[in-house]
């Protein structure tokens, strides 16, 4: 059998481990040991190979790219499937809007739009908006988008107006829906609930929750459908600077929301809610006919005594009293809610100092809480105007929304900067 002859440049790339496995099979596996621990270099004329040399490790090296690039390929795929699932993944790309539009544009012509955008798992309709939104800054908008495009957005006098409102020291323990409510009927606002969420987000006015937990889903409480039907009463435990506790006792109206009566006492006492009561009843009876209240309260014991049933078992008191999650399947969370309202709004961020304090700012917060502050659930009623059976006007408020809508979208179409005109 004749003997094989392998060319000088096979032997060489078998060195350099850059022969394909195809050509490999084919040479015994002695001749391919040899060839990889011989020593070149005592070859005549290897001076000159050196120069294939670097040639040879430049092919190595680019025939390794395309390896490395698929590996990191894998990498950044895995990685971005991870923290695409994180639940601030969308919030943290977005604000990364500028550094994510630079790079897809330096990448251009290398890897397509359709690729890259993959990598940030975003869409290609999201990408351009970007775009628009990073190299058309307009100086006429407050926000820097281009009124052109964004012919709806609102207006620089808009955005002064909500901030004015946010910053009002008057208003600052409000939550925001009232703030939007109280401007909206008084006219110094314009603009939508959801918007003035949107700049107080944006220019950082207040605090608010970064994280919000998906709230498990309870069936919806004890509703009344007129004043006077449905009534909650409870009683919430204060403690002052001096160190002493005080008990705040609240009757409020079910459909309302309005606070009936209240009382501020340093003991639990039956004597106290039945007074509380019997001033609640005696309002109410001023203002309805044929009274007959639920009252709904919990379980202890200035709740649930001889004064209380004694006073509820008259002829002329109608009220049928039932123990939450007892009698009825419903908690009393109402009028918790609204002792959370006083406290965290109201009390607490005036430290009380004593009773005399404590009942300063009770009486504050009674005022304020009934006649002054827009209550979200009333469709921005104060309980009060809820309580003598005044309805909400949602149709003057699409009004004031649709008039500003049509003087907005002229205002942005006039002011126009030059890029916007572009």
């Amino acid at each position: 059998m004749k003997r094989a002859s392998y060319h000088t440049t096979l032997k060489e790339l078998v060195s350099h481990e850059l022969l394909p496995n195809k050509y490999l099979k084919d040479i015994p596996r002695s001749n391919i040991h040899r060839w990889r621990n011989d020593d070149y270099q005592r070859y005549v004329g290897s001076d000159i190979n050196q120069i294939a040399d670097k040639h040879t490790e430049l092919i190595q090296t680019l025939n390794h790219y395309p390896r490395m690039f698929i590996a990191y390929g894998h990498l950044v795929k895995t990685l971005v499937q991870i923290t695409s699932q994180l639940s601030d993944y969308s919030h943290v790309i977005r604000n990364a809007k500028t550094e994510i539009v630079n790079a897809i544009d330096k990448s251009k012509g290398i890897i397509s739009i359709e690729k890259a955008v993959q990598v940030f798992n975003i869409s290609k309709s999201t990408f351009h908006t970007w775009v628009i939104d990073v190299k058309l800054q307009c100086s006429k908008s407050y926000f820097k988008k281009c009124n052109s495009i964004y012919s709806n957005q609102v207006t620089p006098m808009e955005v002064k107006a909500a901030k004015a409102a946010l910053m009002n020291p008057r208003n600052l323990h409000w939550p925001i829906k009232s703030i939007h409510f109280e401007g909206i009927k008084d006219g110094s606002l314009t603009i939508s609930l959801n918007t003035i969420y949107k700049i107080n987000k944006l220019l950082a006015i207040r605090k608010t929750r970064s994280v919000v937990k998906k709230k498990k889903r309870h069936p919806k409480g004890i509703r009344a459908t007129l004043p006077n039907r449905i009534w909650h009463t409870d009683i919430t435990v204060v403690k002052a600077i001096n160190n002493k506790k005080y008990y705040v006792y609240f009757v409020i109206d079910n459909f309302s929301r309005k606070i009936l009566s209240y009382a501020v006492k340093e003991a639990v006492s039956g004597l106290v809610t039945k007074g509380v009561l019997e001033e609640a009843y005696l309002k109410a009876k001023a203002i309805t006919i044929n009274l007959n209240v639920t009252l709904i309260v919990d379980g202890g014991p200035e709740n649930n005594n001889i004064v209380i049933d004694n006073f509820i078992s008259r002829s002329e008191i109608n009220i049928q009293k039932l123990v939450a999650l007892r009698d009825i399947n419903f908690s009393n969370s109402m009028i918790e809610r609204v002792n959370r309202v006083f406290k965290y709004r109201y009390l607490f961020p005036k430290s009380p100092r004593d009773l005399k304090h404590l009942k300063r700012i009770l009486k504050y917060f009674i005022d304020d809480y009934n006649n002054r502050r827009p209550h979200g659930q009333l469709d921005g009623l104060t309980p009060d105007q809820a309580w003598i059976g005044l309805k909400p006007t949602k149709k003057e408020t699409m009004k004031v929304l649709t008039l500003a809508r049509e003087k907005r979208l002229a205002y942005n179409r006039e002011n126009k900067c030059n890029k916007c005109l572009k």
